[in-house]
């Protein structure tokens, strides 16, 4: 159910990259990247051998760089809509169903990510996320698409993915679909948009085939350093704790 997860997934078969997929419990603890002495909190996470790749921008600029140079289009306003993007589907929290919001396991799972989850007039929020969601919507149908099919132009890019799959989540994951303003009728050239993204179709693993796979592999990358002039002033071979200082503390050890 991850959006990332499915951003990652379309953007390695638009790619042609075949890939295979072990899913992960939606909250901690998760055995399998325990296993593997992963400490990263969040998913997806791409394995390349040995290699194991956290956070999906680097993901995505490893897929566009390393597995499948030039086989989507980019652009330099990538990042900018990457951005944009992300803040869809900060926008599309506010709709989450009672199921979820409800879930006392998943709301304190997610709580110190997305601080909004927690509030205590959070249902009283959702008016507000649709508003925000048909702006979005609006935004794509008549500004992104208004004169080609996709918003680089005739053919499906890297931006389109940064674009859409907030959106794509919330209308089927998180069932906006079925609310009003937001279908074909409303927005034709987004539906067709999204109905037009590749379906990726990728060979699941278990838990055990996924962890011996990956210990089985060899390592795709050489020659790794530290980045010269590296402003902590941190030596190869160093062990270090990364955090984010956006949200409340969540180690992860490298």
């Amino acid at each position: 159910m991850s959006p990332y997860g499915q951003k990652t997934k379309l953007l390695l078969t638009a790619a042609g990259i075949p890939f295979q997929r072990c899913d992960q419990p939606v909250v901690l603890p998760r055995p399998d990247l325990e296993a593997l002495g992963i400490t990263y909190r969040r998913i997806p996470l791409l394995a390349v051998g040995k290699d194991v790749y956290c956070d999906s921008s680097l993901i995505i600029d490893v897929i566009l760089n390393k597995l499948a140079p030039g086989k989507v289009p980019t652009s330099i306003a990538d990042k900018a809509w990457e951005s944009w993007g992300y803040d869809t589907f900060v926008a599309v929290l506010l709709l989450a169903p009672d199921a979820i919001v409800d879930n006392k396991d998943f709301v304190k799972d997610r709580e110190t990510i997305f601080p909004v989850l927690a509030r205590h007039d959070y249902k009283s929020l959702r008016p507000s996320g649709h508003a925000e969601f048909i702006s979005r919507c609006s935004f794509v149908e008549n500004t992104l698409l208004a004169n080609s099919p996709y918003v680089g132009g005739e053919k499906l890019s890297v931006a389109d993915l940064h674009v859409i799959y907030g959106i794509r989540w919330g209308l089927f994951d998180l069932g906006i679909q079925n609310e009003k303003g937001v279908g074909k009728d409303a927005f034709p050239k987004l539906w067709k948009l999204i109905e037009s993204l590749p379906e990726p179709k990728p060979e699941d693993l278990s838990s055990e085939q996924a962890i011996q796979a990956i210990k089985d592999a060899q390592y795709s990358v050489s020659n790794v350093s530290v980045q010269s002039g590296d402003p902590l002033g941190i030596s190869s071979g160093t062990q270090v704790t990364v955090e984010s200082t956006e949200y409340v503390f969540h180690p992860c050890r490298a």
